[in-house]
């Protein structure tokens, strides 16, 4: 389940093209670490494979994914 976090990670790069490619190709590690994302939440976001960001959304919304 999404947290307030996360969601405010996929807003941004849902409304910024420049934040948007940096989720997709590459620049996670550095936005988990500007979002002050917790370990859980931090493990979820670069554990997704994705190349849209509906997919990156849509995995981070899986049932059982534990970012708690």
């Amino acid at each position: 389940m999404p947290t307030h976090r996360i969601d405010e990670l996929v807003w941004a790069a849902l409304t910024d093209p420049a934040f948007r490619e940096r989720v997709l190709n590459g620049g996670r590690r550095e936005i988990a670490d500007a979002f002050r994302l917790t370990e859980a939440e931090r493990r979820a976001v670069l554990a997704v494979k994705a190349d849209t960001l509906e997919a990156f959304a849509g995995a981070l919304c899986q049932p059982g994914l534990a970012v708690g």
